[in-house]
């Protein structure tokens, strides 16, 4: 697996948060400033908006980076929630939100 920088999974976020907000899933295309594009797959199962990108992965050591991110992000009145790793999930972390829509945003990032 490719690991991106924490930059780039912060722009896949915050492209999966817009296709979020029309509500139609798909794949999308994100480019990234520092590792080119990246492609996300945004499919509705249930009550869930489920995104993430096959194929990549982000270091171990930006997660409390990213969780911090996650608190003044999307913006607007709203914040990312966070999941970190469990031991149910030891190698993978969520980032949700609930009640913007009827659908409840999910993207699944991967540690290496």
């Amino acid at each position: 697996m490719k690991t991106l920088t924490l930059s780039s999974v912060e722009q896949c976020i915050t492209a999966a948060y817009h296709q979020y907000l029309t509500g139609k899933p798909g794949t999308i295309t994100c480019t990234t400033i520092e590792d080119g594009t990246v492609n996300i797959q945004c499919v509705i199962s249930g009550t869930r908006f489920n995104c993430g990108f096959a194929g990549y992965q982000m270091n171990g050591d930006d997660t409390d980076h990213l969780r911090t991110w996650c608190i003044t992000h999307p913006g607007d009145g709203w914040s990312f929630g966070f999941r970190g790793i469990s031991p149910s999930h030891p190698d993978s972390l969520n980032i949700t939100l609930i009640d913007k829509t009827p659908l409840m945003f999910n993207f699944h990032v991967y540690l290496g």
